[in-house]
Parts: structure tokens; C-alpha cells; sequence
């Protein structure tokens, strides 16, 4: 079975609805903008992109499963949300240091509203990159 736009873009309202955004914040199928991310879908799979200047292609990532996508989907979603709450952050309260670790957390607080594991997973992602070595 060939999977369609009218099969993936449910997920993708799902998504949007459950962050507050529109759905063009959660997925496109073109490139808009230097290192914009898009979705390609043919006969090979769902392909989620990330383009620079022209279009030229700098990431690929294919899968068969719809839920993978809309997971990279989220993940970048939810990047650029806990980015842009942590710039309103550091406006409204410029005596409070906004950190990396509070706009992982902000990511972690949104991706849990989608799916739980994502969240889970973004944490110990976060954690295994970000924790001191020991031995």
C-alpha cells in the first residue's frame, strides 16, 4: 500500500491541535527557507528533508511508518516552540538566565502532550549527551 498526503495529514492536524500552532508549522512539502524541513512522499516512503540555499539537500531521513514521521516532526516542532518560549523568557524577566536545560525542559513539557515515550526519549537523549563521564 502507497501511503498518501491524505494519509499522513491527519496526524499532522493531530499534532498541531494538540500544540496550539497551525498545521504549516507542523509539516510542509517544499522547501520554504534555507535549511527548511519538508516531506517527501513516493514510492520508496515517507522522506523527511532538511534543505538549504536553493534546495539543495542536506539531511534525509526515510521510514515506512507514519508515526516515525510525525515523531521528527514533533521533535522539530517543538525545538523551535521551546526556542522561541525561551527568547520570551529572557524579555520578560531579564534577571533570570534562561539555559539550555530550561528549553529542554520546555521541549520535554510539549512533546509529553503529544506522546509520552517522545517525551522519555527526548529526556534520556538529552541526558546520555549532557551528563558527566565517569570512570
Amino acid at each position: 500500500m502507497t501511503i498518501t498526503v491524505s494519509d499522513v495529514m491527519p496526524a499532522a492536524r493531530d499534532i498541531a491541535a494538540k500544540l496550539e500552532v497551525s498545521v504549516r508549522r507542523v509539516i510542509a512539502f517544499s522547501a520554504c527557507s534555507d535549511f527548511s524541513t519538508y516531506v517527501d512522499i513516493d514510492g520508496d516512503g515517507l522522506h523527511w528533508i532538511v534543505a538549504e540555499r536553493a534546495g539543495r539537500e542536506v539531511k534525509r531521513r526515510t521510514t515506512d511508518s507514519i508515526d516515525e514521521l510525525m515523531h521528527w516532526l514533533a521533535v522539530e516542532v517543538t525545538f523551535q516552540m521551546a526556542g522561541e518560549w525561551a527568547w520570551e523568557q529572557r524579555s520578560r524577566f531579564p534577571e533570570r538566565e534562561v539555559t539550555g536545560t530550561d528549553r529542554l525542559a520546555k521541549q520535554v513539557e510539549l512533546l509529553r502532550r503529544l506522546d509520552g515515550s517522545w517525551a522519555v526519549q527526548a529526556q534520556a537523549e538529552y541526558d546520555d549527551a549532557y551528563s558527566p563521564a565517569f570512570g
